[in-house]
């Protein structure tokens, strides 16, 4: 939304902020032309320098992509530290050592494996096809030109074809694949409960010289810290859609102009039979399967349970197990041979063989549904809504500039910003730096209320974006400063917190005298019902169990040591605030290559030969670097 925005943006305003600009830039930045620029160097590598450009280049890249994966979490301090820079100038350093070695052995990409490759990112594509308009906006809001885009991409794609030759060429055995399969499936037999905190809350009593004596010992803790009030206006789309006034003939034009978005496709439900053929098949197995689906279609023809014959023959196995049932079939989803068919046959219909690059196929058509037409009166109001948001959209572009302007040139008050508007000035709760409730909560509004301009200088702040379609701008209205609190306001809080403690260590005593118990030789399931406690098998299918109490014993289980045979492995430990795990371990069944599919050893070797490519391009860089001469300059940072 702010894009388009800022290419509205125009007026006497931006022209004025062009001259203030260049004044100073006329009467001292152009020396440096004449002059020509220092240059710093940060490092060398093998005797070539790495100029300080470039390393705030990076530096700049590395903090945009840290903004963009976390947000506002991340920490400012962090970008400053010394820890942060050294990362980033030794990823560079290895960067360059590295495209010198792809250089130098001849890794290149060329021109058309570039735009392929560009051309195949889906965020660079409008209804499936490569947009130029879109892919070049794109990379400029990501901060880089399409030449470094582009650059970057090349280098890039020489390390997926370095990557790609190792990985070929990485000799895997199949004691690797056996080691690997006997770990990733892997299945561990044991029995757990989880003990409830709250069997520890009722009996404790917090005395209240204990409730003094911490209060005495961590006051920091108990302090409130500053706090704010800012008063704001609000710039919304979906505020402005209630001003929104669409008249029904509006709408019926929307809806004659648009009748394909309330047009409900035709749609079929078809059950299929797959005999499968592998792509280098030769003819004469092509033929037999071909023969052999003849006959299965004139079985099913003849009467014979269509759903027993895909169970009994189709080699799908997503399918073949519920009868060959696909489920509803629209345009577009299948292969073209198999979706011509599907849409010509009638219901119940079966058809001859057909060919796809999966192998040969047995179609049946289990149910027919028409294409349909929403009448105007069912979209009315979602035609009405469309409209309102259109209206709204562009009125929220309009306003916006204005918006800017106002809260710029009239720093002093919301006023004028407010009576253009048409917005009321509203005031916020109170808030402190790292906390807030309504638009406070919100990172950006109470990192900008505390900034020196709003909260020392007591000017408007810019106008802020909180949303994909919501603009404020805050100002300042009232401020308290950090103080200690006393005893009596934090009696509760202390209370609450020493009672969680004391029930959380008696609850940890408890399991840990219970495991000492068992390991001692007291019977699993004697000793949990004379405890109260009910004990649950570890599920052996953890993929697809949506227990969370279950996942989260699995993670402790499966992070223990092999118990003895016959000597089952008993222990504990916190899964949460309120619950404690006790489990039982009795043993670890190994995976097994023959228990289970060809597809499955597939994916374990594709696996295996992944990693250990990846093991050697690491080896690679570690070689590379430990045969270079590079020389850091940390104070150049």
């Amino acid at each position: 939304m702010l894009t388009a925005i800022k290419e509205r943006a125009s007026g006497w305003i931006a022209w004025t902020l062009v001259a203030l600009i260049s004044i100073p830039f006329a009467l001292w930045g152009i020396n440096s032309y004449f002059e020509g620029a220092s240059k710093i160097v940060v490092a060398t590598v093998n005797g070539v320098e790495i100029e300080k450009t470039d390393y705030q280049n990076s530096l700049s890249d590395q903090r945009r992509m840290l903004v963009q994966m976390m947000g506002q979490n991340v920490d400012a301090d962090y970008f400053a530290s010394r820890a942060f820079k050294l990362q980033v100038l030794e990823t560079l350093i290895d960067s360059r050592l590295q495209a010198e070695y792809l250089r130098d052995r001849g890794f290149r990409v060329t021109d058309e494996q570039l735009s392929k490759k560009i051309s195949s990112f889906s965020a660079f594509q409008v209804d499936g096809q490569f947009d130029p308009t879109r892919y070049e906006q794109l990379v400029r809001n990501a901060g880089l030109s399409v030449e470094g885009f582009e650059r970057q991409q090349r280098q890039q794609g020489a390390i997926d074809q370095l990557r790609a030759g190792l990985r070929g060429s990485s000799l895997v055995v199949s004691s690797m694949t056996d080691r690997a399969i006997e770990l990733l499936y892997q299945r561990r037999v044991a029995q757990f409960t989880v003990v409830d905190i709250a069997a520890f809350e009722d009996s404790l009593v917090v005395g209240s010289e204990a409730l003094r004596d911490e209060f005495d010992a961590n006051k920091a803790q108990y302090v409130q810290p500053e706090q704010m009030q800012v008063e704001f206006i609000r710039l919304s789309v979906d505020e402005l859609g209630k001003q929104a006034n669409v008249s029904e003939l509006e709408q019926r034009a929307f809806y004659d102009n648009n009748v394909e978005r309330f047009t409900q496709p035709e749609s079929r439900s078809a059950s299929h039979i797959l005999l499968s053929l592998a792509e280098d098949d030769a003819e004469d197995v092509v033929d037999t399967r071909e023969q052999e689906a003849k006959g299965i279609a004139a079985r099913a023809r003849s009467g014979e349970d269509f759903a027993k014959l895909a169970e009994t023959y189709s080699k799908d196995p997503g399918s073949a197990s519920r009868g060959g049932d696909l489920g509803i079939i629209r345009p577009g989803a299948m292969a073209p041979s198999f979706e011509t068919v599907v849409f010509d046959l009638k219901e119940g219909q079966i058809s001859d063989p057909v060919r796809t690059a999966y192998g040969w196929h047995i179609i049946k058509v289990t149910n027919i549904r028409e294409s349909n037409v929403r009448p105007f009166d069912e979209v009315m109001s979602e035609i009405k809504t469309i409209l309102e948001r259109e209206w709204a959209e562009n009125q929220f572009i309009t306003m916006a500039e204005d918006f800017q302007n106002l809260i710029f040139e009239q720093p002093d008050s919301l006023n004028a910003a407010s009576d253009f508007l048409g917005t009321p000035i509203e005031r916020s709760d109170w808030f402190s730096r790292t906390t807030g409730d309504g638009i406070a909560s919100n990172d950006l509004v109470r990192d900008t209320a505390f900034s020196p301009e709003v909260l020392v200088d007591r000017l408007n702040s810019e106008m802020l974006e909180i949303g994909s379609d919501t603009l404020v701008a805050v100002r300042f209205a009232d401020f308290r400063e950090k103080r200690q609190k006393d005893f009596n306001e934090v009696k509760d809080q202390i209370e609450r917190v020493l009672a969680a403690r004391v029930a959380a260590e008696a609850q940890e005593k408890f399991a840990t005298k219970l495991v000492a118990t068992l390991e001692s030789g007291a019977d699993w399931d004697n000793l949990l019902t004379v405890e109260g406690l009910s004990s649950a098998d570890l599920p052996e299918d953890l993929e697809s169990t949506t227990d969370d109490v279950a996942r989260a014993v699995a993670r402790v289980v499966y992070s223990v040591g092999a118990p003895n045979p016959g000597t089952p492995v008993f222990g504990s430990a916190r899964l949460s605030a309120t619950d404690y795990l006790i489990y039982k371990l009795d043993e670890i069944v190994a995976g097994d290559i023959s228990q289970i599919s060809g597809d499955q050893v597939s994916e374990v070797e594709d696996l295996v030969e992944s990693r250990v490519g990846e093991e050697l391009h690491a080896g690679i860089g570690r070689a590379l670097r430990t045969a270079a001469d590079v020389q850091i300059f940390e104070e150049a940072l």
